[in-house]
């Protein structure tokens, strides 16, 4: 068991500080002597204090914060006693994390005002936080002579004091000393229960179980968690016992069924586990956050040989979820992303789309649904929420994205282009949706004919990812069918070859800027590669390739490739001419 120990930022205001008062003086011999001598300032050193006091604390109120510090720290080399001026100065530290600095000004601080509880208790965490644990609980028990008994505050910073340092036998008195003054409480129980589980005392873990019981008899949670403890410790059959009597007591307690489910999936029983699983889960006694949190496990771990949940189940059990709790993101969410694993897209859409119906707020759930529209290719779909989903969260770049690459895909291009230029103003913090952003826009400007915004886009994309590979094979291609820049777009272009060997369209990019350097050789055998790797036909391959089959002398094999070429999409509008007069037109 491990307990998180912050550091406390104690917001004390002190109104005033008076001109005339005793302080003490340290001796600087010990780092924890805590007695000094008492000093008095001269009536200039305190006029010139007070100057520096004042203005610290005036700069405070209005949040100035670094004069605030300058003045502190003025007012401190006049008064070297000054412990309010040490506390401020190592709060301005902590909120920068100069704990170390802060450390030595809040041991001066509690030096010169030990009976200040806000001092005592920072340094002793900044003590723990700074590995210093024996010192922190030093420093942090003297809160325990502050009054007459403790205060349940002071017994409980001194009792996690305990527990970070592994003392659980004093922090189990301090936490029943708090007891011995509020009564019982459960969340006080609990810690003690947990501390006698580390201590590996079981009698005494379960006789604090037994006290909540007897505290509360009508409560079935408490005999919920006897046994589960039971249980834990292989107990089944008394586990069970505590069990059964809860449905005597509380019929309508939803968690004993979830503990039952536990009982019945350790003694192999998996028909009644999953009884026990479907009665929790419809239970309208335990509430949402706890049920997915015993649900996401199974979904999580789903296929493992330890998982009893089949697919039916797991389809089941969030049917049931979402008919009790049908306004909750977070289920809809998941249940999508399983059934996008599970190969089920279209009903992951449907769960989507329900869930936005619900609740249109949870910009996480969006991006999942306009993800999954993108993978299927739905772009009308895709245009139209993407449109809705900027309408709600009109600053979210990504949204705008969707929207843009959709209405690029239906070759809305103007349209396309506004949104994307829109969308780029929003993504200042991300700087790889930026580059994305400059990829589709390069594309998009080249098919409306603007090659310059164009181009300079996908420069400012491959500023950005000088290895973007779709940036740098369509820039080069581009570059080469301008007949611009050809030895920089064969750079580019073998960098793709580079990256990603085997792909065929990189591949007959390479050719391709090749062949529009007269390398006409090489550009054959670069583009035979890319027919190897072709995983379908392709009209526009076909047709380079029979272009440079044509620059080598070879016109009957062009001819031939050309005659393939028309059989499939991708080819250019002069490919039936050049089969017609049996030569090359330069046409791109």
């Amino acid at each position: 068991m491990r307990y998180i120990f912050f550091i406390l930022f104690f917001l004390y205001i002190f109104s005033s500080c008076s001109v005339y008062r005793n302080s003490q003086v340290h001796d600087d011999s010990g780092d924890n002597d805590f007695s000094g001598a008492i000093i008095k300032l001269s009536e200039e050193e305190q006029r010139k204090f007070d100057y520096y006091f004042l203005e610290a604390n005036r700069f405070k109120a209005i949040n100035e914060t670094k004069k605030s510090f300058m003045y502190f720290a003025e007012a401190l080399k006049i008064d070297t006693t000054c412990a309010v001026c040490a506390y401020e100065l190592a709060r301005i530290l902590l909120s920068g994390d100069n704990i170390d600095e802060a450390e030595k000004l809040m041991e001066k601080a509690v030096r010169y005002s030990p009976d200040n509880r806000y001092y005592v208790t920072l340094l002793s965490s900044i003590y723990q936080n700074n590995g210093k644990g024996e010192d922190a609980v030093k420093v942090g028990e003297r809160l325990l002579d502050f009054s007459d008994p403790p205060s349940v505050d002071d017994l409980y910073f001194v009792a996690q004091l305990h527990i970070e340092n592994g003392m659980y036998d004093k922090a189990i008195s301090n936490l029943k000393k708090i007891e011995e003054q509020v009564g019982i409480n459960e969340a006080i129980t609990f810690e003690i229960y947990q501390l006698f589980i580390e201590s590996n005392d079981l009698k005494s873990a379960q006789k604090e179980l037994e006290k909540l019981i007897e505290e509360y008899p009508s409560n079935g949670d408490y005999r919920v968690y006897l046994g589960d403890f039971f249980l834990q410790n292989r107990d089944f059959k008394r586990a069970f016992e505590e069990y059964k009597r809860v449905l005597k007591i509380q019929p309508d307690n939803g968690k004993v069924h979830f503990s039952l489910a536990n009982y019945y999936f350790n003694v192999e029983d998996t028909v009644s586990f999953k009884e026990e699983l479907l009665k929790g889960f419809s239970s309208k006694d335990v509430d949402f956050e706890d049920k997915f949190r015993r649900f996401i496990p199974f979904v999580s771990q789903f296929g493992s040989k330890d998982n009893p949940l089949t697919r039916e189940d797991v389809i089941k059990f969030y049917d049931v979820l979402l008919k009790i709790h049908p306004y909750q993101a977070d289920l809809y969410r998941s249940y999508g992303s399983f059934l996008v694993d599970q190969g089920q897209k279209e009903e992951a859409l449907k769960i989507y789309q329900k869930g936005i119906d619900m609740d249109a707020s949870r910009p996480d759930l969006w991006q999942e649904y306009l993800v999954l529209l993108s993978e299927v290719g739905d772009n009308e779909e895709l245009a139209s929420k993407s449109s809705l989903a900027i309408t709600f969260f009109p600053e979210e770049p990504l949204f705008r994205l969707f929207h843009g690459v959709a209405l690029f895909q239906q070759d809305e291009l103007e349209k396309s282009a506004k949104t994307l230029e829109k969308g780029l103003e929003y993504t200042d913090d991300n700087v790889r949706l930026k580059g994305q952003f400059h990829a589709y826009l390069g594309d998009i400007y080249h098919s409306m004919g603007n090659v310059d915004k164009s181009f300079q886009h996908y420069e400012e994309a491959l500023k950005i990812d000088e290895n973007n590979i779709i940036v740098l094979n369509n820039y080069s291609y581009y570059l080469a069918l301008e007949n611009r820049d050809l030895d920089r777009a064969e750079r580019m272009s073998a960098k793709t070859i580079e990256l990603e060997p085997g792909n065929a369209t990189y591949l007959d990019t390479y050719a391709w800027v090749l062949f529009k350097k007269g390398r006409y050789t090489e550009a054959k055998f670069i583009m035979e590669r890319a027919i190897d790797n072709l995983k379908e036909p392709s009209g526009v391959i076909y047709e380079h390739y029979g272009d440079i089959l044509y620059k080598t002398g070879d016109i009957e094999g062009a001819v031939k490739q050309w005659n393939n070429a028309l059989k499939y999409d991708g080819h250019s509008d002069l490919l039936e001419d050049k089969i017609k007069r049996k030569t090359y037109i330069d046409g791109e």
